[in-house]
Order: C-alpha cells, then structure tokens, then sequence
C-alpha cells in the first residue's frame, strides 16, 4: 500500500509505558515516527500530515490520527474510533468549544442515564440532569479540571476534563472522562462506621485500663475458660443478677471484676464481702446497716450498709451458701423491691445496685435439704457461670505461671525462669486449690529459690508430701507420649524415690529421641555436664554420642 493511500485512512494505537499494546494496521514507520513527535501532556498536535489528538485511558495513551485533508467538525468521529473510545471502561464525553456535546460513548449513556450528544451542557445542567459541567469549567479555566460530580440518579462520580488546542492555541475541544465513584463512597461510609466503633473500643479499652484491669490474674487460653469468657462478655452489659459456681480458687472474683469492668456500671465502685468470713451478729450490720442505738456499741449516728454505700455499683456476696437463712430473706427484699431496711428502723432505702454472687456449694441440693431459700436461689441463679477447675483446663496453667512470674519479678524484684521438666510437674499436677495454689506455690518456689532458673528438684521438694498425679506428658516436638511404666513407677515409693524413678525416665526418654548428649540436655532444659552426672549416676551405660 503506497503512502498517497494510506494517508486517506484514519489510523490509532494505543501506547502503554512507551510499549504499543493495541494498534490497527497502521505502517510502522509512521507509527515510530508519531511517537518520536509527541511530548509527554501534549493532547494534540500534527505530524507526517496527520492531526494527532491523545487522549489519557486506563488501557494506556490513545493516539488517532486524521489525515489534515480529511479533518473537519461535520465528519466528527469515525465508525472505528467510536468502537475504541466504547471499548474503554470509563465514561466518555467530548464537547467543543461552545460546550455542544459531540460525542458521548456508551458508558458514559449508562453513568448518566441518557443519551446527551447535540445537547449543549449548559442546558442539561438548568434541567438538573447534572449537578455541574466538568466542560463548561474547562471552557472557562481553560485548564485540566477535576470534580465530584452527582447525577439526577444520585451517584457520585469523579470527572476529570482535558482542554485540546489547536495549532493557534484556541480550545477546540474539551474530552471528559467519568469515574463512577459510587462504590468508594459506600466503602468510606462502611470506613466511617469502622471507625465509630474503633472509638468505642478504645473508650472501653481506656475504661478499662483505668480501673486497672491489667492487673487481672484471669488467664483464658483453654477453650473451656473461652467459653465462660464469651458468656461473661455477654452478660456484663445487661442488669440481670448473676451466680458464679465453681470450686475453691478457681477465680471466682476475678470473673466477677471483669463482668463489672465491662457493664454500664464500671465508672462506679464495686464492693466485696465474703458471707462466710463475717460472724452472723455482725454480718446483717454490714450488709444493710444500723440506726443510732439499735444496740449496744452501735456507732452514733448510724452506719450505712453495704448495699447503701455501693449503689450505683456493683455487690459482689462471696460463699452466698453460708448467709443465715433470716438473712436470706432480707437479701430477697433488696432483689425483687430494689430497697433496703437498717436495723432499728422502718423507714425503706431505695438502692440501684447489681448483684453478683458466687459459691463453691451446690445451692440446689442445699435447698433440697432445707439450707438455703428457694425462692432466692432462683432469684440469684438468673444468669448462672459455672467456671471449670485448673484440672479441667489445664492449657491455662503454664500461661498462668508465666503471669506469675511477671507478677513477682514486678512486686519483688526478683526474676525467675522454671525449667521445662518443672513445667510438666506442675502442668501435671491436679491442684485441688486450682488458681490460689497454684498461685501461691509459684510465689512460694521463687521466694525459696537460690538460682535464677528453678529445677525439677526444686518443685518437687516444694510439693511437699501431696500425691503427684503424673499422666501421659506429652512431648511437644515429636507428639510422643512418656512410656507408661513411668507412671507405674512414679505411684509407689517415698517422695525422694518418686522423684528419683521420674527423673531417671525423662533422662532415659530424652536420651532415646536424641542422637547426642547436648541435644538431650538441651530438650530436658539442663547444662549438657549436668546430664553427664545424671547419666552416672542412674548407671544409664548405653552408648551415646557427644557431639551434635
């Protein structure tokens, strides 16, 4: 094809990072040539006897070219170039200098709901069609121009509009290009709402820390203690009465500080009483409060009760299975009219408080008996929380260890590590006294500790002469399980000769999933020269290597 012919065609590419990604069959000399003539921002221009518009797409820079013979305002567009400016998944508007819409592709139809070619923009805006014209502003400014734009179909979009010169530097045209925005704008508002409740999390969070909620000792790694978490969180912002059931030292109270830190209530104060601490002549006194001269030895004055002093907040009746049963029937007042009577006088108080009680007895046997109401059980068992015992969930107890630890490094002073084959003693043991003892037993061990890091010896000598309930402890690197004879052999003898026949097993076991004495002591949480004596000592002559 000879230049005269081709030149009686119009012709496009479309070039991305200096790359042409689409083109017709346009020559690639003239191709290479239009490339070399334009000048980065440059929208239109003539080059080889061609008039050049640019137009900026998301596909990359659009080149068409029209032979300058052919060029004129009534043959406007082309059948191919109208398939390309389709093509492009942005609305597209072009207007001349007057503000006549000359070309609207299908896209922008759809973005805007009608078809606006031969209209002038100012008009369209005058019948709200638009909220404003992108092109009547570059007319204007006869600069690049940048909107939020809102159509008569309320959505949003962000248009920007280009001004294209011509060789005198008049405007001639002005190309738009349409973004919906829709879809951004619903992703800020679902951001604003996010950030709403960010706030409110992090007023919580503060509430929280506030009360010193950090100090909490409630460790909730188990799936069984998430659970009772997860119904803690539930209850806490709702009023009903709540009863705690649970043996001794499970941590009943801090189950109850938590329920207080995250209810309505938890700027107010919460106040503890322990029913079986208090004799019964005075615990009445305590808990409702006296007038002046109701007995001998009463305050002058009067005194106000518990229920008095913390309204507004919360009550929490500690061992409730040991209240009086005449006592009883008070607190049964206070729960269904919300009011209390001091001693000696019949003048009703109105109190605001919630209460909260807990029991390491089984109140529904105790009413079978007769010990305890039946109406102000079902009065306090609204919402009950029966909390699982250490045995019961015994991933908690290293984590609680470690907290432990942190707790006395911070109020003594002292840092303590406890070796892995002591934290599988204490792991294994049963704690009938759950948290508290095993509370106490880690202050106990690191107050009496000599070295930083505390051995098996050391814990055992500290468990003293309670039965060590030792269960298949598992090996966490290879998931193998301790032989069972070890157990068998841990169940007879005196404490010295338990520990002894435990110790010697774990040495055994270590040394059998080891290929070398370094890599045992490291495993069993000793110095390898330690282990060398060890292995003396119990005669454990099998052949072992030294070296890693």
């Amino acid at each position: 094809m000879s230049t005269v012919e081709l030149h009686k065609e119009e012709q496009f590419f479309i070039v991305n990072n200096h790359e042409v990604i689409v083109k017709n069959d346009i020559q690639i000399e003239l191709l290479e040539k239009i490339k070399e003539k334009y000048c980065k921002g440059k929208e239109s221009f003539e080059a080889e006897g061609y008039f050049v518009h640019v137009i900026e797409t998301l596909q990359g820079n659009l080149f068409y070219l029209r032979p300058l013979k052919q060029f004129s305002e009534i043959d406007f567009m082309n059948p191919l170039l109208n398939k390309v400016l389709n093509s492009i998944s942005d609305g597209i508007t072009i207007c001349d200098r007057n503000g006549k819409i000359l070309f609207q592709n299908d896209n922008d139809i759809e973005i805007v709901g009608m078809d606006l070619m031969g209209r002038y923009a100012k008009d369209v805006i005058a019948e709200g069609v638009m909220s404003d014209s992108i092109s009547m502003k570059v007319i204007e400014s006869k600069e690049k121009v940048t909107i939020l734009q809102t159509f008569i179909n309320g959505k949003c979009f962000l248009v920007t509009g280009k001004p294209i010169f011509d060789e005198a530097g008049e405007l001639q045209y002005v190309v738009a290009i349409t973004r919906d925005m829709t879809e951004l704008k619903l992703l800020e508002q679902e951001v604003q709402k996010l950030e709403v409740q960010n706030e409110n999390f992090k007023n919580k969070l503060q509430a929280l820390h506030n009360k010193k909620s950090r100090n909490s000792n409630l460790i909730s790694v188990s799936p069984a203690m998430m659970e009772v978490v997860k119904r803690v969180m539930r209850v806490a912002e709702v009023e009903s009465t709540v009863l705690i059931g649970g043996e001794s030292g499970v941590g009943k109270e801090e189950i109850t500080k938590l329920i207080h830190a995250y209810s309505r209530r938890s700027d107010k104060q919460i106040l503890t009483i322990n029913c079986s601490a208090i004799p019964e002549t005075l615990l009445e006194s305590e808990l409702f409060g006296y007038e002046a001269g109701s007995f001998t030895g009463a305050v002058k004055g009067g005194k106000a009760g518990l229920f008095e002093i913390a309204s507004g907040g919360t009550v929490f009746l500690d061992e409730i299975g040991e209240m009086p049963l005449l006592l009883q029937a008070k607190l049964l007042r206070v729960l269904q009219e919300s009011e209390v009577q001091r001693i000696g006088s019949g003048k009703p108080i109105p109190i605001d408080v919630r209460i909260i009680a807990a029991t390491n007895r089984n109140l529904a046997e105790m009413v079978r008996q007769g010990g305890f109401r039946e109406d102000l059980y079902y009065r306090l068992n609204i919402i009950p929380i029966e909390i699982p015992t250490l045995r019961q969930r015994r991933e908690d107890i290293i984590p609680m260890i470690n907290h432990f630890l942190a707790l006395i490094e911070e109020k003594y002073g002292i840092h303590r590590m406890i070796e892995t084959s002591a934290m599988k003693i204490l792991e294994a043991y049963d704690w009938p006294g759950n948290v508290r003892q095993l509370k106490n037993m880690v202050e106990r061990i690191c107050l009496l500790a000599t070295q930083p890091e505390i051995t098996v010896n050391t814990v055992q000598q500290e468990l003293d002469s309670n039965p060590i309930i030792v269960r298949d402890i598992e090996n966490t690197e290879h998931k193998q399980s301790v032989p069972e004879q070890m157990a068998t052999t841990m169940l007879s003898g005196t404490l010295k000769e338990q520990l002894a026949a435990f110790e010697k097993q774990m040495i055994k076991q270590a040394l059998s999933e080891h290929p070398s004495i370094r890599q045992a002591a490291k495993s069993l949480g000793c110095d390898q020269s330690t282990l060398v004596r060890k292995i003396q000592k119990y005669q454990l002559t099998r052949h072992i290597s030294y070296e890693d």
